[in-house]
Order: C-alpha cells, then structure tokens, then sequence
C-alpha cells in the first residue's frame, strides 16, 4: 500500500518502471494496480477511515489488486465560524468580535491557498498521463466535490482504453455540474431522503447476475441511500439493486437506483451507493458486492453489462402505483397487478410513461395528484 507521498518520490525517479510492467498486468494471476481517492471537497464521511484499510485487505487477500491512496493533504486549516451577535453585546463588544472573526478569516484564507496549492499539485502529478499509465483503473471512495482534476476529458479518455473506474458511495456527490463525469458515474446526488439511521427496503433486479447474486432478492439495509438528478440515463446503464420504494419511507414516486454497471467505452464502470455506514463496510455481505464489482470492472470475471431501461422503467412505475395508492386511498395491489400485465405485454409502455413520471418529482400536490389520476387512467386502458 503506497500513498501520494510514495507516488511522489516514483514521479521523481520515472515511472518506467510500472510501466514496463503494465504487459504483465493483464496476466490473469497477477494483481493489478488502483489508484484510491478519498479526497473531498465538500463534506467527508467519516466511514473513509474504515474503507480505506477495507479495500487495502479485500485487495490483499484476494490477490486482485494492490492499492495507491490519494487522500487528503496533512494540515488542511479550519475556517473560523462568523460570530453571531447574542443578546445583550454591546455595539464597542460587536466590533471587536467581528475584528477578531475578520483577522482570523484572513489567515484562514492565506493557509487555505497554500493548501490548495499542494491539493493542486498532488492531482496534477498523479493524474498526469505517464502516472495514470500505471494504473489499470480507479476507485473513487466517497469523494465530494469539484476535485482539481487537471484535465477532466485525458482522465475519461484514458478511462474509455480499457481501465475501471469504480465508485462506491458519494462518488455521485463529485463534480457535480459537469456533465461529462455525470456521463461517466451515471447518475448525480440530489439528496438522500433515506439516511444513514434508518433501515430500507431494496430489490435485486438478477438474483442471478454475479455482482449481486450474494444479496437477497429482496432485503433490509441500514445506509443512507441517494436519490439522482434528472441527468441520470437509464438507457447507458444495467441497474442490478434499486431501493423497493412500497417497503421504504418516504414513499416517493421515483426510481431510486442503487447499484449498477456500464461498458465506458472499452473500459468499465462499477457504482455501488452502499457505503455511507461505517459498519457497512464491515459487513460480509456489502464486501462480496464490492470485490465482484471491482473484479468485473478489471475484467477479471464477465458478466452481462447490457443496459435494461425496461427494468428500470417498470420499477419506477412500481414506485409510482405505491405513491399513488398511498396518496390516493386506492388498492395497491390491484393498481400493482394492472401495471405488471400492461409490461408483461408490452415492456416499452412503462417506458414510454417516463416522460410523464418524470413531472412527479418537481410537480406540487395538486399537480401529483392530477398525474396519478392520468396514470390510473393509463392503467385502465
């Protein structure tokens, strides 16, 4: 296990040497190299300092890959907090403390720029192309924010010649209003309803499928779980788990996926929102997930990546009929019953409701009830 500062002193003397066994890393017994970012730059989970020594064994153990960690620079300064005035200071009391706030402010930002300076250079050295070469993909482990990668499109260029990129967790919660990495991660955070203190329900779409045939088909987790931004595509991604909304609270009428894979260009992307909890990482369960996860995305092991909008679609219709029912006082096992006939018949009709559904997330009450009414309609026909 090395880290940035390892990967420092390598830069220095050339990087000839990973490279020149950049051949060997296709063979099938030897592991192969990742390069771990736990950098952020919004709000830092404090499951990180699990993760980290969690994905170093799970490498370790298996024999699948060795570790390189990008984290945080040391010495990160604190920004002071703006005073509030209390009841009672006087005007003479006030200036001082806003003085005081404004001298503090100032160093703050005089530490702050330096330490960006280092954050800077550290992801310009190891994002520069002869250091990528080294590696065979990446994992992005609850990163946030707009990380300072140099040069967004080489990294994804590099990405699409094969390598993986793995994200798990608040991967979606990075570089949020570039489209080019939402095309990339598949979907972007837009809150999390579902927090970390309260157990949800979930679906496994193929029980089957290698990366998620170690969990139940249907099953309780306690995690916080994201919901996405409009931006996310259901067409150019394979969801493998999505929460059940009919069994979580709240019961909003949206599909929330959870897991899923894609082809990226040659390369491969692996997301998993698990990983909120520090015990989550902990648990038998959410490491199998995530060691076949990575092994597909190293194309160690195949497995159908194949986007399904059909299976996405029926969910999401699945999660309306429960909102509506709930909303409505209306029998949602019969309202349930129609919609799975109607895409036994016809998969493309839940499909082709997306657009409307879609209205629901932003629409108020009045405006949801009117589209459920459309939807029984639908339904009916």
């Amino acid at each position: 296990m090395r880290t940035v500062r390892g990967m420092l002193a390598v830069a220095v003397t050339g990087w000839v040497g990973f490279v020149a066994g950049g051949a060997c890393a296709a063979e099938p017994l030897k592991p192969a190299r990742l390069l771990v970012v736990t950098v952020t730059a919004g709000f830092r989970h404090g499951s990180i300092g699990t993760a980290e020594p969690v994905l170093e064994e799970l490498g370790r153990t298996s024999g699948l890959y060795h570790c390189d960690y990008l984290r945080v620079p040391e010495g990160k300064p604190a920004q002071p907090r703006a005073p509030k005035r209390k009841e009672g200071t006087t005007d003479e009391e006030w200036q001082k403390q806003e003085a005081e706030f404004k001298a503090e402010d100032e160093k703050f930002r005089a530490a702050d720029a330096l330490w960006q300076k280092v954050l800077q250079e550290q992801f310009a050295l190891v994002f520069a192309p002869e250091a990528l070469a080294a590696f065979d993909g990446v994992i992005f482990c609850n990163t946030t924010g707009d990380l300072p990668i140099p040069d967004l499109a080489a990294f994804l260029a590099w990405l699409k010649t094969g390598k993986a990129f793995i994200g798990m967790h608040a991967a979606t919660d990075t570089l949020k209003s570039d489209d080019r990495y939402r095309d990339l991660v598949g979907g972007i955070f837009a809150g999390h309803p579902w927090n970390g203190n309260g157990e949800h329900a979930f679906v496994v779409h193929e029980p089957g499928h290698p990366l998620s045939r170690m969990l139940p088909e249907r099953f309780r987790w306690q995690d916080e779980i994201y919901q996405y931004d409009t931006r996310f595509d259901p067409g150019t991604v394979r969801v493998l788990v999505s929460l059940d909304m009919a069994a979580s609270f709240p019961r909003e009428p949206w599909h929330v996926p959870v897991s899923w894979i894609r082809d990226y260009g040659q390369g491969r992307v692996f997301y998993t929102n698990f990983g909120h909890n520090d015990v989550t990482w902990k648990t038998p369960m959410f490491r199998q997930h995530m060691q076949e996860g990575m092994t597909w995305a190293l194309k160690r092991s195949e497995a159908v990546a194949t986007p399904n909008p059909e299976v996405q679609a029926a969910e999401y219709l699945r999660s309306v009929v429960a909102a509506a029912a709930s909303a409505s006082g209306g029998n949602a096992d019969e309202m349930l019953a129609k919609a799975t006939a109607k895409i036994a018949r016809d998969p493309g009709w839940a499909v082709a409701l997306r657009p409307m559904l879609l209205k629901l997330r932003e629409a108020d009450a009045a405006g949801r009830s009117e589209l459920y009414t459309t939807l029984r309609g639908e339904l009916d026909k």
